[in-house]
């Protein structure tokens, strides 16, 4: 992702606030068993925005695959709700300005440990896959779970049409 794009996101999130009713307990009962509908809550405000605004891209252009639609409203559960190793806003624009001065920096400052200054690097490289892992816990398909854990991968020719809409739809908003 181009660094002008981070800064939008970065404002887009700086400035996010759901209302109740933009998270309508019937979309989210719709398309997550009711332990997912809990994790997407836990989420912040500004990752749930951005969820929903992923999940309605995804449904402009016609998209109703059940799957899809569950992983484009928990894409990014893994950066907020691990028990206590989630990503505030200053490590998020510390891991773009890193990135965009110090390409591999993130990769040598993320370290799994717990109370560590370096944890939250660590999430923001994994939160893909600490999602899918707390996305499977919480009862998802096995699809949705894939989608999850595979929407930061580089895309590739022969990838899962599914997964080429999350991408698309999770790079544009």
């Amino acid at each position: 992702m181009s660094a002008v794009y981070r800064v939008r996101q970065f404002l887009w999130a700086a400035g996010a606030w759901v209302r109740a009713e933009e998270v309508e307990a019937a979309v989210l009962d719709r398309y997550l068993p009711p332990p997912a509908v809990e994790l997407f809550q836990a989420m912040p405000r500004y990752d749930q925005r951005h969820a929903l605004t992923v999940f309605r891209a995804l449904q402009k252009q016609g998209r109703t695959e059940p799957e899809l639609l569950a992983a484009a409203l928990l894409h990014d559960v893994g950066k907020g709700v691990p028990q206590g190793r989630g990503l505030r806003l200053w490590h998020r624009v510390a891991a773009v300005l890193l990135h965009a001065v110090w390409p591999g920096s993130l990769e040598q400052l993320a370290q799994d440990k717990p109370g560590s200054w370096r944890q939250p690097f660590f999430v923001q490289q994994h939160h893909a896959v600490l999602g899918a892992e707390l996305a499977q816990q919480v009862g998802c398909s096995p699809i949705t779970v894939d989608l999850v854990r595979r929407h930061e991968d580089l895309p590739e020719p022969t990838d899962n049409p599914l997964l080429a809409a999350l991408q698309a739809a999770d790079s544009k908003n």
